[in-house]
């Protein structure tokens, strides 16, 4: 299997953990349309378009739907993980169930748009 096209989505992945692991300054409590809830749901699109692309370039087309929605569960599952792993490891951090809601839309978003542009399967292929 060639691995090089998820090289951006792994080098992405280590930039969300680093990222997650490292204070911040405070943020509000719930807000889903803060400035820091806008950047969860931009980090994670991010993170699932590039898996999505690497996933493009080194299968048959389309991409079916069975491996968009593993795409959606491990970036969504990554992004429930680390913050778990904000709110056990890391005294200045903590666990917000409104980061994983905008981690998941950003997910989401970009698994339908995705959807929507990809092109149909070739007849015979």
């Amino acid at each position: 299997m060639n691995l090089k096209p998820y090289i951006p989505a792994l080098i992405w992945l280590v930039v969300i953990t680093w990222l997650s692991v490292n204070s911040g300054m405070p943020m509000p409590k719930f807000n889903l349309f803060s400035a820091d809830k806008l950047f969860h749901a931009a980090a994670y699109a991010m993170l699932t378009g590039l898996l999505l692309w690497g996933r493009y370039k080194t299968g048959p087309l389309p991409v079916p739907r069975a491996q968009q929605f593993l795409i959606f569960l491990a970036a969504t599952g990554y992004g429930a993980f680390m913050e778990w792993i904000q709110g056990t490891f890391f005294p200045n951090r903590s666990f917000e169930y409104d980061d994983m809601i905008a981690n998941t839309s950003g997910v989401f978003l970009v698994i339908m748009i995705f959807r929507a542009i990809q092109p149909p399967a070739q007849p015979g292929s």
